[in-house]
């Protein structure tokens, strides 16, 4: 046989058998679909970075669960910022895509295939399909959440719609995809992991028994880890809840469908299987550090009120807009190389760390103009900011001011930083501030395990 015979013969032969391992792979719902090359990880220096190659950080995965109505709102930021620091993720959305040069998996694929072609929460899903992202409309893009949908959702939107039904299979394909890591962290486009203390938290857990963490909440009885501020699933319970997805599956859909959140229906599903829920509130928050009550509960629902959240380690924090997302990782980039966290897997960060070294910097002494720092306290109705920062110094008590459009002056006792806000002045007493941190009363064992 010629030299040119036997080389044609090769590449049929290659050329069958990749045919045949396609075609295997494709039929076999078992087997991870390739992963697209994570171009940009590849195209950074990034063990330079401090956050890279942690202790625990190769035995951990984060997945981040988005949708396509804030893949360019909210999740942009995070492939120049947090995905730098990961050596493990996986990215869930309602649609898949290759987007910058990442995979975006479609979390609702093994939905059962009539609900996806007949449901109404499914017609977002279906339209993006047909158009990809270029079919959404302006209304239905999301931007930064307002006050009043922040713990309660958005229901009525269309992505909304869609999320619930993404815990349960992201679940599942996250552990087909990565079967042997010892945790899975799964968070949303809008929280940020202190991904240091994050590991310092799980170190101190037992990763072979079922775990399943979180900040807590309830809806009618049914306990679960708020989605936003993160959580944290080892690798027996995550064995657990996906054998019992698999056995229950119908079940569940038909309880999803009848629900509004999908990280209640993912909690019970867990309980039902047997994992016990950890409670990890104050450590996970579902805020962002200048809305933290530092100082006195504020109202919100918690498990314990009598719990100083001055004194424990922090972990997350939700609700962030993407500069915030940034300069938290910078932060964090910073404080890790300063405490030589690679060598101290003991050293973390506290919420009176984040107080004295985040808040505080950014309380200016003078007014902040489009700023609502979340006084609280009427004062009534004044001429000019001056005269309203008048009101707060007369109350020894008093540490902050703001004053609203139409002259209204809010004053407050104890610290917030706030957000942006249009129409509003705020500031700050800086002497009664750093006085308050001086007198607050020494923190306890408070500690990872509550």
């Amino acid at each position: 046989m010629s030299k040119g015979k036997r080389l044609r013969r090769r590449v049929v032969v290659a050329g069958a058998a990749i045919a045949t391992l396609l075609c295997w792979c494709a039929f076999n719902p078992r087997q991870p679909v390739a992963k697209t090359p994570r171009l940009l990880n590849d195209a950074i220096a990034a063990p330079q970075l401090p956050c890279r190659d942690l202790p625990g950080a190769n035995d951990t995965l984060v997945v981040v669960r988005t949708g396509s109505t804030e893949l360019q709102e909210r999740f942009s930021i995070h492939l120049s910022t947090t995905l730098r620091c990961y050596p493990n993720y996986l990215i869930f959305s309602d649609y898949e895509e290759v987007y910058q040069g990442e995979h975006i998996i479609d979390a609702l694929e093994s939905v059962d295939p009539e609900i996806l072609a007949n449901h109404a929460d499914f017609a977002l899903h279906r339209r993006l399909k047909n158009h990809g992202r270029a079919g959404l409309q302006p209304w239905e893009l999301s931007g930064s959440d307002s006050q009043a949908i922040q713990w309660v959702g958005k229901a009525e939107n269309p992505g909304w719609k869609l999320d619930k039904w993404k815990f349960l299979p992201m679940v599942n394909r996250t552990f087909y995809e990565y079967p042997d890591l010892k945790w899975y962290v799964f968070v949303e486009a809008d929280t940020y992991i202190l991904w240091s203390s994050l590991l310092t938290y799980l170190s101190a857990l037992d990763h072979t028994k079922p775990h399943y963490t979180g900040s807590q909440m309830f809806i009618k009885g049914v306990i679960f880890a708020h989605g936003g501020s993160g959580f944290m699933v080892s690798k027996p319970a995550m064995q657990l809840v996906v054998d019992h997805y698999a056995a229950h599956k119908r079940e569940i859909e038909e309880f999803t469908s009848g629900h509004w959140a999908g990280d209640c229906v993912l909690g019970k599903a867990l309980v039902e299987a047997g994992v016990p829920f950890t409670d990890a509130w104050p450590i996970m928050q579902g805020d962002y550090p200048g809305i933290v009550p530092y100082a006195r509960p504020d109202g919100r629902p918690i498990a314990d009120p009598n719990k100083r959240v001055w004194c424990y380690p922090t972990v997350s924090y939700h609700h962030l807009s993407p500069d915030v997302v940034e300069e938290l990782w910078e932060f964090e980039q910073h404080w890790i190389t300063s405490r030589d966290t690679k060598r101290e897997l003991g050293s973390f960060l506290r919420h009176t760390d984040m107080f004295k070294q985040y808040v505080m910097p950014r309380m200016s002494a003078a007014p902040r103009g489009d700023w609502d720092n979340e006084s609280d306290n009427d004062e009534g109705n004044v001429d000019s900011v001056e005269a309203c920062m008048a009101k707060c110094e007369s109350n020894p008590d008093c540490k902050q001011y703001a004053l609203h459009e139409g002259g209204t002056c809010m004053t407050r006792v104890d610290p917030r930083l706030g957000r942006a806000a249009k129409n509003i002045s705020s500031g700050w007493l800086r002497d009664r501030m750093l006085q308050f941190e001086r007198n607050m009363p020494p923190c306890g064992d408070e500690g990872w395990l509550m």
